[in-house]
């Protein structure tokens, strides 16, 4: 086989496997020396790398439900004292715990804080960013499910932190963005899916 050939076969096999358009026919082209075939592929056959949100807003009774996974107020969730006691003793918790909303991220609604105890909250993140109404008000009671890992939060992601207590009114000096020098090392809750009670 000549160059030429080899050249156009890779570039058809590269444009059919990434081709972004919808469903196209095979496409013939020719030169003097060779024929290639080139076929694209549907782009609805591809499944999507983050998975499709199953709950969004739906009505379960006292609460409304967010997230990927169906989950009930069913009494197996525990309190934050269990879970602390719970990653104490194994290093993780996984499961539902019954907390308060602190904050919700008022640019998409995409986390969420809840008082862990001491001083500093714990952040919750909605596992492939799904999100709740920017207006829940805090002291708001939810269900998460889930599970806590250890964090490491960039110095620009800090930051970013503070840009959305800005945009919720709170004031933000500018010392606070120059005390973050180094990156933060923080339990988080990974959310599966939330109960916001109404």
């Amino acid at each position: 086989m000549n160059k030429k050939f080899m050249f156009g076969l890779a570039i058809a096999s590269f444009a059919g496997l990434y081709s972004c358009g919808g469903n196209e026919n095979t496409e013939e082209t020719t030169d003097a020396d060779s024929t290639a075939i080139v076929e694209t592929v549907d782009s609805t056959e591809i499944e999507p790398e983050a998975e499709e949100l199953a709950f969004d807003g739906v009505d379960k009774g006292d609460y409304t439900l967010y997230g990927h996974s169906e989950i009930d107020a069913d009494g197996s969730e525990v309190s934050v004292e269990a879970m602390n006691a719970w990653m104490e003793d194994n290093g993780s918790f996984e499961g539902k715990v019954s907390v308060n909303i602190n904050e919700v991220c008022q640019m998409a609604g995409c986390w969420i804080t809840f008082d862990n105890g001491d001083e500093e909250p714990i952040r919750v993140f909605f596992r492939d960013h799904f999100t709740i109404p920017t207006e829940t008000p805090a002291g708001t009671e939810a269900i998460l499910y889930g599970e806590t890992m250890i964090d490491t939060q960039t110095v620009d992601f800090q930051k970013h932190l503070l840009d959305d207590a800005a945009a919720n009114g709170e004031e933000v000096p500018q010392e606070e963005y120059d005390a973050i020098t180094e990156d933060l090392i923080t339990t988080s809750f990974d959310c599966e899916a939330i109960l916001v009670k109404k």
